[in-house]
């Protein structure tokens, strides 16, 4: 029974970006990636509701994505086949690859698009790794304001994880006007903070 198992996720893996036994069109900006339904229905809420329902792309069965990352969609897609998703950027795309420390901000943005947790779970588990690298970064603000932008939750793990990194460096960064700037404007992310440091 494990053996099959085994087999059974392997020959799924296989399938991504095969035009084998494909009967759907995922198009990430110009870039046609082969698919099939009863993976992404079985992945994705999504695409279940997509696929069967009373929808254009579902019955033409091709999606377009041109908005957001390229390389977030791919690698989500990646993920609904393999069960995993790499860092590397895809050759197949034209598009430069996001920033390091954004990556994982934007493959979650675009699981919680498509209603996959268990991708979402993977990409805050990466990012919280990830940000520890970055936390004296100029790109760490830029950061902060990209996780808020494309959260709306305030209890959402990938702002939780921002905040809380904010919070532990907070005096080495409010050496910067960047940041000094960011908590100024106010919004989720300054409550955020200010709970964390009247908590501490």
């Amino acid at each position: 029974m494990a053996d099959s198992r085994k087999a059974l996720i392997e020959g799924i893996a296989k399938l991504f970006n095969s035009p084998d036994h494909a009967d759907v069109k995922i198009y990430i900006g110009e870039h046609e990636l082969p698919a099939h339904s009863v993976v992404l229905a079985s992945q994705s809420q999504f695409f279940q509701t997509a696929l069967t329902g009373n929808f254009k792309e579902g019955k033409a069965k091709q999606f377009h994505f041109k908005e957001g990352s390229a390389h977030a969609h791919w690698r989500v897609f990646e993920h609904m086949y393999t069960g995993n998703y790499s860092k590397e950027p895809a050759q197949a795309l034209d598009a430069p690859d996001d920033d390091e420390l954004l990556k994982d901000v934007r493959v979650y943005a675009t699981a919680e698009f498509f209603m996959l947790d268990e991708v979402k779970s993977m990409a805050l588990k990466r990012f919280r790794e990830t940000i520890k690298h970055f936390r004296f970064s100029e790109l760490l603000v830029d950061c902060i304001r990209e996780v808020y932008a494309s959260t709306t939750q305030p209890k959402d793990g990938l702002r939780s994880a921002a905040a809380d990194i904010a919070h532990a460096y907070r005096s080495t960064l409010w050496e910067r006007k960047a940041f000094q700037d960011l908590v100024y404007e106010g919004g989720d992310f300054a409550v955020a903070l200010m709970g964390r440091c009247i908590n501490k």
